[in-house]
């Protein structure tokens, strides 16, 4: 929690869509206006405040330049925020932005994989492992990068101060098997620590 996974996502997304590459960025969190609010600060330099309530001639020209990389990337950039979503609906939304962006390629980002929606909260576990196999499905059929946020789970005492691995990873035995490749994100954590 608090390690910044959020904000590393939508900044990866946002510079993949900056170039030209079909990006769709589930979020259960933030909501589209945050998102958008945060990629327009960061590319601007500029804090939310700064933006609500107008500044310098620099600050100005600083927002309208970010707008202006916002609003030429949107076309390949779409923040799905749909609680009911579905794998079946995540392959449409998939083929229509490959479509529409005529790519055959796409990287679909997931924050969070607890979040997504599940038939029955008891069997999460399951869901979540469910999920993780039809994202494998889809990125075989439909020539799709995942990246998912995934949180990790407590260790002795309640802390997440322990070296971490893949089995880490909070209420998943598939993900170890799912992921190409992992990325922990830790504050205050020392990989020189023995």
């Amino acid at each position: 929690p608090k390690a910044g996974k959020s904000a590393f996502f939508m900044q990866v997304s946002t510079e993949v869509a900056a170039r030209k590459h079909p990006v769709i960025y589930y979020d259960f969190e933030n909501g589209r206006q945050k998102i958008y609010m945060r990629t327009l600060c960061r590319t601007a330099r500029l804090s939310e405040e700064e933006i609500r309530l107008g500044g310098s001639e620099d600050a100005a020209l600083r927002e309208q330049k970010a707008r202006d990389s916002l609003a030429s990337f949107l076309p390949w950039f779409r923040v799905v925020t749909d609680r009911k979503l579905t794998p079946d609906i995540m392959r449409r939304h998939i083929e229509f932005l490959q479509h529409e962006t005529a790519s055959d390629h796409a990287l679909v980002v997931v924050d969070s994989l607890h979040k997504l929606p599940f038939k029955d909260l008891s069997e999460r576990r399951t869901g979540i492992d469910e999920w993780l196999r039809h994202m494998e499905s889809i990125r075989d059929e439909q020539n799709v990068a995942f990246l998912v946020v995934s949180e990790l789970s407590r260790g002795a005492g309640g802390t997440y101060s322990g070296k971490p691995d893949l089995a880490s990873f909070k209420e998943s035995g598939d993900i170890e098997y799912s992921a190409d490749n992992a990325m922990i994100l830790l504050p205050h954590w020392d990989p020189l620590d023995p």
